[in-house]
């Protein structure tokens, strides 16, 4: 752990955009993100990829030097396929990025340690370290797992004092496990997914998936105040409206988040066998949207038909919102390298 004040940079790298942040650290105080940055990221090539993630860093680094803070390293979450050994992108869906050297390219142009992980990786971390505030610097890590539901369904796992990467660093997949969603609703079972398996919970439940079952039901006529809310461009309801409407009482939309919190619940109930964690954090754009969708996903939990493991339907107290939301990549990315997770 640490015990004194650290100031470092997270990066996280999106399918769209770079934002990056100086994490200031204090021992037994939540983190400060300042000198905020963020920019659009090229998809196109290595070369164009690193240029777009220099401007943004280049950005919070001259920020940090006009404030007289040293910044004493740099953590990068990222999504795609990380050897976190070499801090090289393997790979990313939606770009033309190869074997990118990230951790090298940021410490030839910074001359500071440079530490780079997947994305929901990171952010799990970034839970472990800063999520709970009552947590002491010195106590022991948690285990925990964290779900995010955004454009995808990913998981990300801490236990024993490092991040759970599996054989080839591929563990935590739980949004593509085929026939998970079929457990839910039978005919999710037959929806194909993107990996090319079917019945996966992503293919259900991500936040486009969430979208197209709002303007189904609009489109059937099961939903009109989507349609209101839409003015009949049922291609404008997206996760946000639905959730939006359904925090305001509209009954339709009440039940379609009923409907994506069992999903979700599913999927936790997964990550609870696998992982038996002390907490599950769910994160991503859906999950951010308040309350009403964590109460859809512990009420999906609490209907679990499960004898014995109580645990799993009293769920209150350990299956929770992301504290640090939408800041999880920034703020995740900076933990990597405030504290190291362990080999």
């Amino acid at each position: 752990m640490w015990s004194a004040a650290m100031r470092v940079i997270g990066v996280d790298i999106g399918g769209t955009k770079v934002a990056a942040g100086l994490v200031e650290a204090n021992s037994g105080s939540p983190p400060v993100l300042t000198a905020r940055a963020r920019g659009p990221v090229d998809p196109t090539s290595n070369k164009g990829g690193t240029a777009s993630i220099l401007v943004v860093v280049d950005q919070v680094w001259r920020d940090a030097k006009s404030h007289g803070s040293t910044v004493a390293a740099i953590g990068v979450a990222c999504a795609g396929s990380v050897d976190h050994h070499s801090g090289v992108l393997r790979r990313a869906s939606n770009m033309a990025w190869i074997d990118l050297g990230i951790a090298e390219a940021l410490e030839a142009r910074y001359g500071v340690p440079v530490t780079v992980e997947n994305d929901v990786n990171a952010a799990a971390w970034g839970e472990a370290i800063f999520g709970d505030p009552d947590r002491e610097s010195s106590s022991a890590i948690p285990t925990i797992a964290y779900i995010t539901v955004g454009t995808g369904i990913g998981t990300g796992a801490v236990e024993g004092g490092r991040i759970v990467r599996g054989r080839a660093g591929g563990a935590g997949e739980l949004g593509h496990l085929p026939g998970l969603a079929g457990a839910v609703d039978p005919d999710a079972a037959e929806v194909v997914c993107s990996c090319g398996a079917r019945g996966c919970v992503e293919a259900v439940a991500s936040g486009p998936a969430f979208a197209s079952a709002g303007q189904s039901w609009a489109r059937d006529g099961r939903a009109p105040g989507l349609v209101e809310a839409s003015h009949g461009d049922l291609s404008r309801i997206d996760a946000s409206m639905i959730t939006r409407l359904a925090t305001a009482g509209d009954t339709d939309a009440l039940q379609l988040v009923a409907r994506e919190g069992r999903f979700i619940a599913q999927t936790i109930a997964v990550a609870w066998r696998a992982y038996a964690p002390d907490v599950i954090v769910l994160g991503g754009g859906v999950m951010n949207a308040g309350d009403v969708m964590l109460s859809a996903v512990q009420n999906g939990l609490s209907n679990f038909a499960v004898t014995g493991p109580s645990r799993l339907r009293e769920c209150s107290s350990w299956v929770l919102a992301s504290r640090l939301g939408d800041d999880a990549g920034v703020i995740g990315a900076g933990a990597l390298v405030v504290v190291r997770p362990a080999s």
